[in-house]
């Protein structure tokens, strides 16, 4: 990073970066989460943003947060959105854009805000936290369909604008190459953790956690059909499924939950801080989905030093090591997942070994200012880049 401060430092006015995310201030998943413990991370090397007079501002989307000062050299801005943003989401982003400060750079986890900066021809850094064209095999609906299709149209146009691009996983890579993306200008950097996770006490108790969406793409029926093949080795435990999500789909859940005479409970939305307290008391996180971009559940599990259970597909090989940091299943075989929760179950000596192992792999790839000095070399390289691109 030496060489990109060395560039910066000869800038006579402060470098001003804006990173545009949906409700930083209080997140929910997704690039909420990833956002937040993106700030946290900024927060925590704000000495070195000082030092390089660099200020940060993070535009909080559909976030009532006003205007907040969290250091000398980060603040937090809220704004709003209305629906339907997938027709509208371009032009509202810039008309929204023009009460805002002109940066040097924008990094986007959302991909209708970016359209105005690069009207601006501002450097610009996209994060993508899906792979749409493999999510939309797993819905029904024809909005969300539709959705789906409009955005990977979307995609393929910006695409070639960007500055950088954040790939956050090697599995990115693979999927855009397949589908004819130039990758020359994708950055592999993972989505970062908070510290909060790596602070959990654990205080296991009989809980068996699966923190996702309520939809089908998240195979939480698969579970439960593995679940109940070994209904006696789980009669002292407790399956929570954390979140809210298609409606038919948990009516479906609770059918089986209760035909299996399985303890299931089904929490609705949790918050941030309730999710901490049930890492702390989960034996063994669970994510089955047919299809991860990152698991971001299993970052913070193993993060908690809990033992995750989840899918070989997508992103997901990358973070686990079968047998060492976890369990990687085939999503189709309920038969596979139900003999490696056996094997969790009963050997208490082998979940904290993998829970043990797990954190020391958290600590070095996912802790929050890790990513953020990572994301912070990759703001001087675009900024770099786009220099020599205009002379």
């Amino acid at each position: 990073m030496d060489y990109y401060l060395a560039k910066i430092k000869r800038r006579d006015e402060r470098m001003k970066i804006l990173t545009v995310a949906p409700k930083v201030s209080k997140p929910y998943g997704g690039p909420s989460t990833v956002a937040y413990n993106t700030l946290k991370g900024f927060i925590k090397i704000n000495k070195e943003l000082e030092r390089e007079d660099i200020e940060i501002t993070f535009l909080s989307i559909n976030d009532k947060i006003k205007s907040k000062k969290l250091t000398d050299n980060i603040k937090i801005i809220g704004t709003k959105r209305l629906p339907p943003v997938t027709f509208t989401g371009e032009i509202q982003a810039l008309f929204a854009s023009r009460k805002l400060e002109k940066p040097d750079l924008v990094h986007s986890h959302d991909l209708y805000e970016i359209f105005p900066w690069i009207l601006k021809k501002i450097p610009t850094i996209f994060t993508l936290h899906g792979i749409v064209w493999k999510e939309k095999m797993f819905t029904k609906s024809l909005y969300a369909k539709l959705w789906y299709y409009l955005y990977e149209k979307r995609l393929r146009a910006y695409h070639k604008k960007f500055t950088k691009f954040v790939a956050i996983s090697p599995y990115v890579l693979e999927e855009l190459k397949s589908k004819g993306f130039d990758t020359s200008k994708a950055v592999v950097i993972e989505n970062p953790v908070s510290e909060e996770f790596f602070n959990v006490e654990k205080r296991e108790e009989p809980v068996i956690l699966y923190p996702a969406t309520l939809i089908p793409r998240k195979n939480q029926l698969g579970f439960l059909r593995a679940a109940s093949t070994i209904k006696e080795e789980l009669r002292d435990y407790k399956i929570i499924f954390t979140a809210s999500g298609d409606k038919s789909y948990e009516m479906e859940l609770r059918k089986l939950a209760e035909k299996s005479n399985l303890n299931v409970e089904f929490t609705g939305k949790v918050s941030y801080e309730k999710m901490l307290e049930l890492y702390s008391k989960a034996s063994i996180v669970a994510l089955t989905s047919f299809e991860e971009t990152f698991g971001m559940v299993i970052a913070e599990a193993m993060a908690t030093g809990t033992p995750v259970i989840a899918s070989r597909v997508g992103g997901i090989p990358y973070m686990i090591e079968d047998g060492e940091t976890g369990f990687l299943v085939d999503p189709n075989n309920p038969k596979d997942i139900a003999e490696k929760l056996v094997t969790l179950l009963s050997d208490k000596h082998l979940r904290s070994k993998m829970g043990r192992e797990g954190k020391k792999v958290a600590e070095e790839r996912w802790k929050d200012e890790v990513i953020a000095r990572k994301l912070l070399e990759m703001y001087f390289s675009a900024i770099e880049q786009d220099k020599n691109t205009k002379r």
